[in-house]
């Protein structure tokens, strides 16, 4: 133990230098710079190390401190050892018993160190005669690691065998074994000695110097055993050729045990993964992305903070999802994104609420989906009569027309009645709604009326068709929009919609402007004539209209030339609904004749016969026979509609059928279990609705099932339905009674004021405040809220 009081030595921190420099028995080499090298060969192993030595000199059980070592010159020492694979067998055991006398030496004088030691370490405790001197090892060496020390720096293996790593004896000058014939000399320089320091001299220090001493101690032996490793690793990697570095790493691993395989499987499971989507441009990035389905997109949220960022942050995803998962469609995105202003006002740009928008219609459409899904309901006053023979469901307006002569205004945001419009003499058979609160209607006192809705009034009354208009439509070419009307007089009429009321007009009591004759009319385009029988209906899209008639054929028009250009034929009686599909280019019918048929108008010799038609007018192709004929239905098909994916139809035997609207393959087919005909439907690609005598579905189109059925039980008969985002709107009639019913998928049920029906009878024949009394209304008094 020791003292405490032990008197201090105040040069005791002067390092003793120390320089050494070995050479080869063969030649003399240059000093290396402080690098490895290791060279592979056939018969041998050569090691060439020139390093910086940093060495921690233990006396006793203390350390110096490293800055016992920052006086210490330490210059480049190159070890270079070689072993010859084809000595004799006489001269390994000979040399392998004098290591074993010189390690027997070592041990009995108790050497001992922290790390392996090197070859200038021993040497520096070597005697003159090369072997180790025990005066010269401090007394607190342990014995317990001098073996492994000896076989390191001695090149005997465990058990006492030579090892092929270095043959060589330690001294101050040359010593040549007896019995080797290839002796390695070993020079060695030293510096002289401090005359107050030496390497045998110990210094007391109390307890606490000793403990500091011992941490530093350590520390600078880890470190040193880092840096080697790192230089060794550096040299091996720029040495060695690409296969033999390899091999050496497969050698590595295979001699590695359990937990360290666990560790190196960490590390490499780590360093495999990659972050593909950042890893790429960004513009595949986002492709790939606009790919997937919104259910991918939300596991792709939370993924990681990259890709939620980069989906966040890209209004044009959120725009693409908006389009695929239907609830926008891409002619109607311009007309959407324009009003998404006054749907979001905190939001500065559309673009920002793209996905607001998204997320809110994906809630909404998760309540439609949701069979224990109440909506809330309310309840209108609808028409005097009980049947309703139009609806129309855009921006905010719900529009009904019925053979009572009015036209009634709702607003389907604050769910409440708005105002009616009188003026027409006759039933309303036709409605087209126009953009912002434009209004055209057709009726059976055979004139035409445009409608101002914001401003509550009738602004221009076309007369000219000599039966009642049955339908019509609305088309844009050029900038231009076109009011087209098929009548029952066989003919249809073309008139260029007013963009403005006059504004000419002082007194709102002078409107409407009413144009008795076509030659009077400055709107007036001219008359389409060709059909043999009433027409029932027309569509179209530009400047192609297409019409069918009770003659069972239906006539392709160009308003641009004002003349036919197309006679289809095919259809064995009556047709009921028309769909022009410019997309591609095709045009669908569905007739009496219980059949659905598909024109092609691209290339009409797809369909059948052509055959050219003259007339006192202008020729046009007769086609007889169509691209292709759908069937299934055993009744009057009197519905159709068009949505991106489907081609949905309704009949008169109770059912609704859909096909692919590319390859018209058949997808599904629902049937009313009262199998009374279809009154109306309405699609989107997500949900198709459809009303019937006492019954009301809800079917889901993406998983083919039926979701409500019961919403409208004490409906006795649907007469039109419309949806949009979470608004249904049904037209129906109750006790004989009609009435406008509002389904709202946003919120939930609650009760509702106007859910009795009796109340409803008593308001309307008490004419409550939500209407005038019409029978003494003259046909320009608009009454409102």
């Amino acid at each position: 133990m020791k003292s405490s009081s032990a008197p201090e030595y105040p040069l005791r921190l002067i390092s003793v230098p120390f320089q050494y420099q070995i050479r080869d028995d063969k030649s003399e080499r240059p000093k290396l710079s402080a690098r490895k090298k290791l060279v592979l060969k056939d018969s041998e192993i050569e090691i060439n190390c020139d390093l910086s030595v940093r060495r921690n000199k233990r006396d006793g059980d203390h350390f110096f401190e490293e800055r016992d070592l920052k006086h210490m010159k330490v210059d480049e020492m190159s070890v270079s050892s070689r072993f010859d694979a084809k000595k004799s067998k006489e001269d390994a055991t000979t040399a392998q018993a004098s290591l074993n006398d010189e390690a027997s030496t070592a041990i009995d004088h108790g050497l001992k160190t922290d790390e392996i030691m090197k070859n200038d370490d021993l040497m520096m405790l070597s005697g003159p005669d090369g072997n180790v001197d025990s005066e010269n090892l401090p007394n607190s060496f342990p014995k317990d690691l001098l073996l492994t020390a000896a076989q390191q720096i001695l090149g005997t293996s465990p058990g006492g065998t030579v090892t092929p790593n270095t043959c060589t004896t330690v001294g101050s000058t040359a010593t040549t074994s007896s019995t080797s014939s290839a002796a390695n000399e070993i020079v060695e320089e030293t510096l002289p000695l401090s005359p107050l320091a030496s390497p045998g001299i110990t210094t007391p220090r109390s307890d606490d110097e000793e403990m500091q001493l011992d941490n530093v101690g350590h520390k600078e032996v880890a470190l040193s055993s880092q840096e080697d490793a790192n230089d060794l690793f550096s040299a091996v990697k720029t040495e060695l050729s690409p296969i033999c570095y390899r091999n050496l790493l497969f050698q590595l691993v295979s001699h590695m045990n359990r937990s360290e395989l666990s560790d190196l499987s960490t590390l490499l499971r780590d360093n495999l993964k990659r972050d593909f989507i950042k890893s790429l441009p960004l513009e595949i990035a986002l492709k790939i992305l606009m790919n997937l389905s919104f259910l991918d997109i939300s596991h792709c949220l939370q993924t990681c903070k990259s890709w939620n960022q980069l989906i966040n942050s890209t209004p044009h995803l959120w725009k693409q999802m908006l389009i695929s998962e239907s609830f926008v469609s891409r002619k109607n995105f311009s007309k959407y994104s324009q009003k998404l202003h006054l749907k979001y006002p905190q939001v500065s740009k559309n673009e920002d609420a793209y996905q607001l928008d998204f997320l809110e219609n994906c809630h909404i459409l998760q309540n439609w989906y949701n069979p224990k899904f109440k909506p809330q309901r309310t309840t209108l006053r609808g028409h005097l009569t009980s049947v309703v023979t139009c609806l129309q469901f855009e921006d905010d307006y719900v529009i009904t027309g019925a053979d009572d002569k009015v036209i009634r205004v709702y607003d389907a945001d604050k769910k409440q009645f708005l105002l009616e419009l009188t003026g027409h003499d006759g039933g309303v058979w036709a409605l087209k709604y126009d953009d912002d609160g434009i209004l055209v209607s057709g009726s059976t006192d055979r004139s035409v009326r445009v409608w101002d809705i914001k401003r509550g009034c009738c602004t221009h009354v076309f007369r000219g068709h000599t039966s009642t208009v049955r339908c019509l439509d609305i088309v844009e070419y050029r900038n231009v929009k076109y009011i087209v009307t098929g009548s029952r007089d066989n003919t249809l009429h073309v008139w260029k919609l007013p963009k403005e009321p006059r504004v000419d007009v002082p007194d709102k009591q002078e409107w409407p402007v009413v144009y008795n004759i076509p030659e009077e009319n400055p709107y007036f385009v001219g008359v389409l004539r060709g059909h043999m029988a009433s027409v029932r209906t027309v569509s179209g899209h530009g400047n192609i209209i297409i019409s069918g008639s009770y003659d069972n054929n239906l006539m392709v028009w160009d308003i641009a030339q004002m003349k036919c250009l197309y006679i289809l034929t095919g259809h064995t009686d009556r047709i009921y609904s028309t769909i022009y599909d410019h997309k591609r280019l095709r045009c669908i019918s569905a007739s009496m004749d219980t059949t659905i048929r598909v024109w092609d108008l691209q290339n009409v010799w797809n369909n059948g016969t052509c055959s050219v038609v003259s007339s006192s007018l202008s020729p046009c192709t007769k086609i007889t026979g169509s691209m292709s004929t759908l069937q299934g239905h055993t009744a009057l098909v009197g519905l159709l509609r068009l949505s991106e994916k489907f081609l949905v139809s309704a009949a008169a035997d109770g059912s609704l059928r859909g096909w692919d609207s590319n390859d018209y393959s058949r997808k599904f087919a629902y049937h009313h279990s009262n199998q009374s005909a279809i009154t109306t439907f309405y699609i989107s690609d997500n949900l198709l609705v459809s009303g019937s005598e006492g019954q009301f579905n809800v079917y889901n189109l993406r998983s083919g099932q039926l979701i409500h059925s019961n919403i409208l039980q004490d409906a006795e008969q649907i007469w039109s339905v419309n949806f949009k985002g979470n608004i249904l709107v049904a037209a129906v009639e109750k006790d004989r009674q009609s009435y406008v019913e509002m389904l709202d998928f946003g919120q939930e049920s609650v009760p509702s004021k106007l859910s009795n029906s009796k109340s409803l009878i008593t308001a309307r024949n008490n004419h409550s405040d939500d209407t005038g009394n019409s029978s003494t209304t003259s046909n320009t008094n608009l009454r409102f809220m």
